[in-house]
């Protein structure tokens, strides 16, 4: 089974598997042009350019729900992916 390039075994499940999990999501994010939203704190535009605005929006909702389909359901409930986003930057 495979979400956004990602199999289900290759799922986050915790430490044992951080490292791997971590490279195989960071492929799939810049597969999809959306790496730079976990390596760097892309600031969202203000609402006066609403294009902007919208594709930040769209890419963030994006960037989430692959994060979000790459973590065991018994995590996801335990994490929030904005603090998941600090294991990116290291």
């Amino acid at each position: 089974m495979a979400f956004n390039g990602l199999r289900l075994d290759y799922t986050f499940e915790g430490n044992s598997n951080l490292i791997a999990w971590k490279a195989r999501m960071e492929a799939v994010l810049d597969e999809n042009e959306l790496l730079d939203y976990v390596k760097t704190d892309i600031p969202k535009p203000g609402s006066a350019n609403a294009e902007n605005l919208a594709q930040w929006n769209k890419d963030v909702a994006k960037v989430r729900r692959i994060i979000l389909g790459g973590v065991r359901d018994h995590i996801t409930s335990n994490i929030h992916v904005k603090d998941i986003f600090h294991l990116f930057r290291k």
